[in-house]
């Protein structure tokens, strides 16, 4: 469901967009500037960002199921783990052959790789 200019929410998280000639995903509204943020991902999500550094579309996932990730994720990009305290999140292939965990929340990499990745799974 859209529930804002840039975002749409899922029932298991939700995808924001950048703005137009913006780098960084952001609430509409939220005063500040998106680019001082670490990153964006919201308390108990896994989030993926499209491009590296945190920029790009950010896609949260809450619940421990396969997701799919989005299709125009083919390289480069990145990834923060915002889980509670200790948890991982696992990247699958496209036939859902388990491919790596993340480190245990809190943890992020601005340089990470979305090649070969199919699905995600939180926790």
């Amino acid at each position: 469901m859209q529930t804002a200019a840039n975002e749409i929410r899922y029932p298991d998280g939700r995808l924001l967009l950048p703005l137009p000639g913006e780098k960084y995903a952001r609430e509409l509204g939220k005063s500040g500037s998106a680019s001082l943020a670490a990153h964006t991902c919201t308390y108990k999500a896994l989030c993926g960002y499209s491009g590296t550094g945190y920029t790009g579309a950010e896609r949260e996932w809450f619940s421990c199921d396969f997701h799919k990730k989005p299709s125009g994720w083919t390289s480069g990009g990145s990834w923060y783990n915002n889980q509670t305290k200790g948890r991982v999140g696992n990247w699958y292939d496209g036939n859902k052959k388990w491919l790596g965990s993340t480190p245990p929340a809190p943890y992020g990499t601005k340089h990470g790789q979305w090649r070969g990745v199919g699905y995600v799974k939180p926790c």
